[in-house]
C-alpha cells in the first residue's frame, strides 16, 4: 500500500477544512436559527426539531428549480403526511416581493410551513451558494447532508434521504 507524502496530506487537510460548513457546524447553533413566517410569525428551528428531522428547502420565485423541487416536496409531503419529519421551504426573494409570494404560496397550497429569509442571513448561515439549496438536519440538529440544485428525477433520492433519517432511532 502507498503511503501519502507530506504534500498529499496537506492537500487533503485543506480540501476537508474548504469543504466543511463553516458556520453552524455545531447542533446547538443550528437549533437556535430563528425563522420567520409569511404570516409575520418568528419560530425557532428547536420547535420543528420536536417532531423528528427537518429538510429546509431555500427556494425564490425567479428559480424554475426551485419551484419544481417545491412542487416535488409537496407530493412526498402529502403522501406521508404524518410522519415524523419537517419539510420547511425558506424563502429568499426580498422584502419587496412579499406579497408575490405570500399570493404564489397561497396558490400552491403547500402542506408544509413557508418562511421568508429576505435578507439571506439562514441561507449564508448554513453555507448557502445558490439555488435551490437544501439542508437536512437530524432530530439533534446536526447538519446531515446539504444538496444544491434540482432536477427532475431527484426526487426520489430526496425522499429516501428524508425517510430513512425520519426512521433512525436517536
Amino acid at each position: 500500500m502507498k503511503t501519502m507524502s507530506r504534500c498529499q496530506i496537506v492537500c487533503l487537510l485543506l480540501v476537508v477544512l474548504l469543504f466543511t460548513p463553516k458556520a453552524y457546524t455545531q447542533s446547538s447553533a443550528i437549533t437556535q436559527l430563528k425563522l420567520d413566517g409569511l404570516d409575520g410569525s418568528r419560530s425557532v428551528l428547536s420547535e420543528y426539531l420536536k417532531k423528528g428531522p427537518i429538510y429546509m428547502n431555500f427556494w425564490a420565485l425567479w428559480c424554475e428549480p426551485c419551484k419544481l423541487e417545491l412542487r416535488a416536496l409537496k407530493n412526498f409531503a402529502k403522501e406521508h403526511e404524518g410522519a415524523p419529519f419537517t419539510i420547511l421551504a425558506v424563502n429568499l426573494d426580498s422584502p419587496k416581493s412579499l406579497a408575490k409570494v405570500k399570493s404564489y404560496v397561497r396558490s400552491q397550497s403547500y402542506p408544509f410551513p413557508v418562511m421568508v429569509d429576505p435578507n439571506s442571513q439562514v441561507f449564508q448561515a448554513l453555507n448557502g451558494q445558490n439555488l435551490p439549496f437544501a439542508v437536512l438536519i437530524d432530530k439533534s440538529g446536526k447538519v446531515v447532508s446539504t444538496r444544491t440544485g434540482f432536477l427532475p428525477g431527484d426526487e426520489k433520492e430526496i425522499a429516501d434521504e428524508i425517510l430513512k433519517l425520519s426512521m433512525m432511532k436517536e
